[in-house]
């Protein structure tokens, strides 16, 4: 395993809600061995992990140690965290309360349900966004209810109308209002992964339950901890992690590993095709945080964590982003287009998407430069290529 700094283990020994006595005991012994404070404020922060470290603080006797500069920032992100929840929280109610008048299920995904329900501390669970699953008959009906509310919908890049019409739809483009984004989800993922969370098992699954005093749905566990882990699969493959993902599926297994019924889980993740995958981040989380697991899973499943994996995550702990293509869904796409005139469409699109796309894929800041960046679009693609066919001879 790769060798850590002080300030590096301080951020992953933080990521527990409730830390044994030991690990309390190793945060405290490592608080006096910080050199830079600088860095460990900032990377805390920016991995998302600041307030769970800041809540511990008085569990702490060496954190008169810190720096006050230190403990201020800690103190300014948990209340900025907390403010920002609650205001998600605000947003969620209302479309809550909207869609339940309407008969409509939906179910809390990710940040809206874990800050509540998991973290039990709205401000120790960062989330920036509202993701909400419904059923494929309400999409629709839901978008129209968004509308009337006053969400509209958020600008993003498309290559053109043709091009997206090509795409599954999964999840609608996400919707805002004063600032807060909604993402109506219809599934989890789309068609062309290689493992498939069936979505009527999935609501025949859902439990309810209650969230700031309205009722929706939620996840078992297992589909639960099964999700969390693919959406960190789609992160970790994609160049920029999210690191909410790993404090999420280590608390989720603090909680549940005890009494999680192990065979039951396989036996779920081999249903849905995804048992290597999934297990891979139960052991890296494991390894890396200590996360809770069996011993004889840990042996069965430990050679699924490469070199690889353990030298990217260390570099998404230091902020890294990793740069991938997009080429490979587009090919994918591309194969299941029949058409000649429609095949010639699709690429004319690629190669010449709009000057709207090009600002805001590229985040280009005077419009003159568009034409400068279409050569680099080429060249990235050239690239993509060449790379996607290296790895698939």
């Amino acid at each position: 395993m790769i060798e850590l700094r002080t300030e590096d283990k301080i951020i992953l020994k933080s990521v527990k809600i409730h830390p044994n006595p030991s690990e309390l005991e190793q945060l405290n012994e490592l608080i006096l061995l910080v050199e830079d404070w600088d860095y460990l404020i900032s990377t805390i922060i920016d991995r998302g992990i600041a307030p769970l470290f800041y809540k511990k603080l008085p569990l702490l006797s060496n954190s008169s140690k810190i720096p006050e500069f230190v403990k201020k920032k800690l103190q300014q992100t948990y209340y900025k965290t907390f403010s920002r929840s609650a205001f998600l929280y605000e947003h969620f109610k209302k479309i809550a309360e909207a869609l339940t008048d309407q008969d409509i299920p939906v179910i809390g995904l990710k940040g809206i349900y874990l800050s509540e329900w998991l973290y039990q501390d709205i401000g120790l669970r960062q989330f920036s966004d509202i993701d909400l699953l419904v059923k494929e008959k309400d999409g629709e009906k839901c978008l129209t209810i968004l509308k009337v509310m006053g969400y509209k919908l958020y600008k993003s890049s498309k290559l053109s109308d043709f091009v997206e019409a090509q795409f599954e739809i999964y999840q609608y483009h996400p919707m805002i209002l004063n600032g807060v984004i909604i993402e109506i989800h219809l599934k989890l993922h789309s068609k062309n992964e290689k493992y498939d969370l069936n979505i009527k098992e999935l609501w025949k699954n859902a439990i309810s339950t209650s969230l700031v005093g309205t009722t929706i749905y939620t996840l078992n566990t297992f589909d639960l901890l099964i999700y969390l882990c693919l959406h960190l699969d789609k992160h970790f493959i994609g160049g920029k992690v999210q690191f909410t993902c790993f404090n999420d599926i280590t608390n989720v297994l603090e909680q549940y590993s005890v009494t999680i019924d192990w065979h039951a889980f396989i036996e779920t993740c081999q249903r849905y095709n995804c048992e290597k995958l999934v297990f891979k981040y139960l052991v890296m989380s494991h390894n890396y945080i200590n996360a809770s697991l069996p011993y004889d899973i840990i042996q069965k499943y430990k050679s699924l964590l490469t070199d690889t994996d353990e030298q990217l995550f260390f570099k998404y702990l230091k902020g890294n982003i990793i740069s991938k293509s997009s080429v490979p869904t587009y090919l994918y796409i591309l194969k299941n287009i029949f058409k000649f005139s429609d095949i010639m469409r699709y690429i004319r699109d690629l190669l010449f998407p709009s000057r709207d796309f090009m600002i805001i894929r590229y985040k280009i800041k005077h419009s003159y430069y568009v034409l400068f960046y279409y050569p680099y679009r080429y060249y990235l693609g050239i690239r993509g290529v060449i790379s996607h066919l290296r790895k698939n001879p």
